[in-house]
């Protein structure tokens, strides 16, 4: 089972890593690159996943390091509301396109940050963005600290 993690890792990786350097190598720009360093990233703590995971002690063993590669993937993922608060200020205000789908949970938040922004301005919105963007990160840190990675 170890080889096959391994192998759809290995393809799977090599696929990714192998469009994102064409697509830098065609076109280049800093979001691709990103891109590329992002796929980079994902392909290294996958890696260091699997290999925890078949460690003999298991998951849930005494000196487990698998929850230290899962509480490293999402670090990433705090730039997004980060880049949705510099394009609001940017713009100077936070900006509803009608046309988009949203779901449940995206029509709470959307709903929250039209009232703050009705409320304080364009302000409103960039703080929770920010805070959002910070705190994720800071939350997945503190995770981190409570993972055995030895």
């Amino acid at each position: 089972m170890k080889k096959f993690f391994f192998a759809s890792w290995g393809a799977l990786s090599l696929l990714l890593a192998g469009a994102a350097i064409s697509a830098f190598w065609l076109a280049p720009s800093l979001a691709r690159g990103f891109f590329l360093l992002l796929v980079g990233y994902y392909a290294f703590c996958f890696f260091h996943l699997i290999r925890a995971a078949f460690q003999p002690w298991g998951l849930l063993g005494p000196h487990r390091r698998a929850g230290y590669w899962i509480c490293l993937m999402p670090l990433p993922l705090p730039l997004l509301p980060l880049q949705t608060a510099y394009e609001v200020w940017a713009r100077g205000a936070y900006v509803v396109d009608p046309d988009a789908f949203v779901g449940l949970g995206d029509f709470f938040v959307r709903q929250l940050l039209v009232w703050l922004q009705e409320l304080v301005g364009h302000l409103g919105p960039l703080m929770v963005l920010l805070a959002i963007g910070l705190g994720m990160p800071l939350l997945l840190l503190r995770l981190l600290r409570s993972q055995v990675a030895r």
